[in-house]
């Protein structure tokens, strides 16, 4: 599998690299899926599904974060070309933003009520979350063309910047939500914490964006 997704280095420099550098891909995937059910679950009011999809997006952000810590340590030792390790390490790094922002967003929808708020933003919230799983279902995607089809993979690179313009769309109607809607019973602080998570959500799809960069980067400069 490492060769498929990673094709565009030699596999003898660094197989084990690459086997982890794909783990990390699926654990941050999962972990935006994983999210979706979280806020899907906070806007129905079932608290107890709620933290279970927290818990569950912050072991998968733990464990890619230590993932990208053994592959530092692994990269430095390895035979691979000076460029190679930075690309690797590169677009590792973009993933990684990634999966920490959907802690974050979780880690704020933890202690807020999505489920007191107007309808209105809960629909928002649920659609910039499914905007974002589909923004990095897309970048995968991206990801597994590269080494077999560098256009290919430029052009889901597009695609991924064009579902990141939508994510920014649905933030801007959120915010509306935000400023025009009355939020009965929630304190100041409630409020600037839904306006994080907001933040949060539209971050992610940020960095789905800026991973796409690094792709079309790649495939427009090896091939």
């Amino acid at each position: 599998m490492s060769r498929k997704l990673f094709g565009w280095f030699a596999p003898s420099r660094g197989e084990d690299i690459l086997d982890m550098a794909e783990k990390h891909l699926d654990l941050t995937k999962n972990a935006v899926r994983e999210l979706y059910s979280m806020v899907d679950a906070a806007a129905n009011c079932d608290r107890k599904k709620c933290t279970f999809h927290y818990m569950s997006v912050s072991r998968m952000e733990m464990e890619a974060d230590e993932l990208r810590r053994q592959m530092v340590d692994a990269l430095t030792k390895s035979e691979m070309f000076p460029e190679e390790r930075d690309d690797l390490m590169e677009l590792v790094r973009a993933v990684d933003w990634i999966a920490d922002w959907s802690k974050e967003a979780g880690r704020i929808l933890n202690v807020i009520q999505l489920d007191k708020a107007p309808p209105e933003m809960r629909e928002a919230a649920l659609n910039m979350v499914k905007a974002d799983a589909d923004c990095v279902e897309v970048l995968d995607e991206c990801l597994k063309k590269i080494s077999k089809d560098p256009k290919e993979a430029i052009n889901l690179a597009n695609k991924v910047e064009l579902l990141e313009e939508d994510t920014d769309e649905l933030y801007s109607q959120a915010r509306r939500h935000l400023a025009n809607l009355k939020f009965k019973g929630w304190t100041t602080g409630s409020l600037i914490l839904l306006n994080e998570f907001l933040d949060a959500l539209e971050t992610i799809a940020d960095w789905c964006e800026n991973t796409a960069d690094i792709v079309r980067a790649i495939a427009v400069r090896r091939y």
